[in-house]
């Protein structure tokens, strides 16, 4: 079992910059945006513990992108959807679990590729 965090780490200005302005209104951040992932408590390499990594990496990526500040409104914008998934994406390949890519719906591909 791996012993150590995953932080899903956010460049959201860089993120948002690809999504255009009025997608990113109420996105900007001065500093990219961190959250701590536990992942000393799964095994990875079951199926059990990849979908609950994938639960914890989706949840801290909603996170990370303002889920819990911005009203539900602008969580379904194309900017906030684009902050989420640029984070689970980062997240996945930093965490280089194909079981966990799997649940996330990436393709176990991207981690060796690095896309």
């Amino acid at each position: 079992m791996l012993r150590f965090q995953l932080i899903v780490t956010l460049g959201v200005s860089a993120a948002l910059a690809r999504c255009g302005a009025a997608s990113a209104a109420g996105f900007a951040a001065s500093e990219p945006a961190s959250v701590v992932v536990r992942t000393d408590d799964v095994n990875l390499h079951t199926t059990t513990g990849a979908r609950l990594m994938a639960l914890r990496i989706r949840n801290a990526a909603a996170v990370a992108c303002g889920s819990e500040i911005y009203p539900v409104a602008l969580r379904v914008s194309d900017g906030f959807i684009r902050c989420r998934e640029t984070a689970v994406d980062r997240a996945v390949r930093d965490l280089n679990a194909s079981m966990v890519a799997d649940a996330l719906g990436r393709s176990p591909q991207m981690l060796s590729r690095g896309d």
